[in-house]
Formats: C-alpha cells, structure tokens, sequence
C-alpha cells in the first residue's frame, strides 16, 4: 500500500485563533515515526506531532505567539501555510500544503466600509530625464548619501535612457547626512502619500555591476573578509512610521546560513506576516544587467484586505511578468499597521557599516502608478536577452 501524509485540521483556506490543534493522518506502511507538523518557515516552525491514535498524529500552535520568539505576541493576523512530514518504512512523505489566516485580533480591524483603491494622489515618478539636481528635487524628502550619486547614460540602453549610478564606499559613514552610526545608506524616498485602503503600482529597475559584492553570513568559508558576517544589502523598501520592526516590505541580499543561496536578492516574512514556508520573492543578482519589478499593493493592515502581487523581468520578454508563490499570484499580506501613518517607497542601498568597502549599484524608473504596465520600467523594450 502506498503511504501518504495528510493535514485533517484545521480545515485548508479556514480561519483559526487562540491555541490551534493540528491533526495528521498517516496511512500505508507498517513503521511510521519522525511526525512532523511544519507551520511557515520550517527553521523555526516544525513541531514534533504526538501519536494520538490509529494513524492519526497531533500538535499544537499557538497563533497568538510569534513562531521565532514564542514570549512575544503576534502584532497583526496573518496567512500561515502548513504542511507536514513522517517516515513512513524508511521513506519520508510530506503533505500537501494548507493555507489558513489567523483571527486573533480582528477588533483592531478596520471598518470594512473603509476607502480603498487607487488615488490620483498617489501618482509619483522620480525624474530621471532632467539634471542631477532635478532629481534630487523630484523626491518625497532630501536624498541620503547624494553625494556619492551621479545621473548618467544608461549602461546598457545609452543615450535612450538616463539612471542613477551612486557608489557608497565604507568611508560615508562619516557623511554629516548619515543618520545612524552603524548603518550606511544611500536613500532617494518617493512622496509619504501611502495609507490604509490604498491600491497602487510602485515599479523600479536595479544594475549590479560585475563587482557587485556577495554576502556572507557568519563563519562562511569562502568569504575574504574573515569569520564576520557582511550584513545584508538592502536595494528597497516600503516604509512608514511607527518603524517598529523595521520595513514590512524590503527587497535586499541577506545570506542568514551556510545554507542559503549566494548572490540573491530576497524579500522574505516578517514580524506582521510569518507564515511564509520560503522567501516570498527570490531573484538571482543578474550582474550586469538590469533587472525590472512591479510590486502591485493593496496597503492594509488587515490581513483580509491586505495583499500584493510581484512582477518581474529579468530579460526574458519585453514587460514585466507575474510570480507566483504556491500557486498564488496575489498573496495575502499585512503592509501597515493600526497605528501606521502614511507610508513611502525607498530606492537605496542600506548596509552594516564597516564590512564591505565600496558598494555599487545603479537604478531608475522609480514610478508609482495605477497600473502594472504605467509602473513597468521596460529596461527590454528592444526584445529578450539571450
């Protein structure tokens, strides 16, 4: 009989709360051990399931708790994906995986007759088509680090478009503008415009060039640097008061373990939306060429409102195409919190001091717009690269 592993409850696309029994069903084979209930990401999400009986196995989850740190509650409902795994006769099998959303704190949801969509507001481009200083000039706050920015021909497209080259050594984190002492950054902010029920487009192209530096995380072997971390590199975010715990939504290089993978930018789960199994996007550098992303938002902090679809193209077409993650390409997320006031769009490069000696990176296209293809950077309007 052919064995197979199965989530029984709680129910797939179902709402749960408080402390949540998980049950699995176990069939075929004689010898089954090693049950395994996986919530999110399985470093710190995997509970070992007690036998109950027959074949079914049991664990609990609290949903009120942070996975990673178990003393801190969650601050916002999220979507949690759950699947499971056993040994069945010396052969591991894995359930198919579930979704639920959590129903903890809906009275601090916003009313359902709240504005939503998109405002004409909203609409944005930094202007990359006139002098340096009219870039600077066309930004939501003063740019961080322009000093080490420059408004050149594009290095791929030449003449047919213009981009920001901006080369950050170490040595700037004496700068007068920097505002922490153990961060560097470059940061050209768009207009704080972006509140709750907002729907919008934020799109943007990036340029590693050939020297743009890996990451490493701790003790890694192959890094030059010696045993030291190298920190991460982040390239955007999606930001806004109260700054607690940083940005909900942050596309950067960020090696935690031996095990992930070099020379890949990431945007991966956070304190309001934990229950991702993998990184919600994971995208190779592509050095030396320019790689286009939409993000396509629905600005909540609730999490049945809340979402964003991801549009990338790295080359393979002339626009901008959709991912998917687990078979979804609009994922449910929490971008805001109840207390959070209105939000913007960073393009930077934001790094721990004193690990990497110079960082380059070029960009342009930063644009909010109502749609995907008024966002779309079109770095491919000739075609594919082979």
């Amino acid at each position: 009989m052919v064995s197979s592993i199965h989530i029984v409850t709680p129910s797939n696309l179902g709402r749960v709360h408080g402390v949540v029994t998980v049950d699995v069903a176990v069939t075929g084979g004689s010898a089954v051990s090693a049950v395994t209930v996986i919530v999110g990401d399985p470093a710190i999400g995997s509970k070992p399931a007690t036998h109950v009986s027959g074949g079914t196995w049991r664990a609990h989850w609290d949903t009120t708790h942070s996975l990673e740190e178990p003393a801190v509650p969650n601050p916002s409902d999220a979507m949690y994906w759950i699947t499971a795994t056993a040994v069945v006769d010396g052969a591991l099998v894995r359930a198919p995986m579930i979704r639920v959303t959590t129903a903890n704190l809906t009275h601090t949801m916003r009313p359902a007759s709240v504005r939503s969509g998109w405002r004409d507001k909203l609409a944005w481009s930094a202007k990359y088509d006139g002098t340096f200083e009219d870039w600077k000039k066309s930004h939501g706050a003063a740019v961080i680090g322009a000093r080490h920015a420059a408004l050149l021909d594009d290095p791929v497209l030449g003449k047919q478009r213009k981009a920001i080259r901006v080369v950050l050594p170490n040595s700037a984190k004496n700068d007068s503008d920097q505002p922490k002492k153990t961060t560097l950054r470059f940061q050209s902010s768009g207009p704080r415009t972006i509140v709750e029920g907002d729907e919008f487009c934020v799109g943007f192209a990036f340029y590693p060039p050939p020297d743009f530096p890996s990451v490493y995380p701790r003790n890694d072997p192959t890094n030059p640097a010696g045993k030291d971390a190298s920190g991460y590199l982040a390239i955007f975010q999606f930001y806004g008061p109260p700054y607690e715990q940083g940005s909900p939504l942050v596309l950067h290089a960020h090696r935690r373990t031996l095990a992930d993978p070099v020379d890949e930018f990431n945007i991966r789960g956070n304190s309001l939306n934990p229950g991702d199994p993998a990184d919600q996007l994971a995208i190779p550098y592509r050095r030396g060429r320019w790689t286009d992303v939409v993000f396509k938002i629905h600005a909540s902090s609730s999490i049945e409102r809340g979402w964003m679809e991801t549009y990338v193209n790295q080359g393979e077409g002339t626009a901008v195409q959709p991912l998917t993650v687990n078979g979804l390409t609009r994922l449910p997320r929490v971008l805001l919190r109840p207390n959070s006031q209105a939000f913007r769009t960073d393009m930077q490069i934001y790094r721990v001091v004193d690990r990497i000696p110079t960082v380059t990176l070029w960009h342009t296209g930063h644009t909010i717009a109502p749609t995907v293809e008024k966002a779309d950077p079109r770095s491919y309007r000739n075609g594919p690269k082979a």
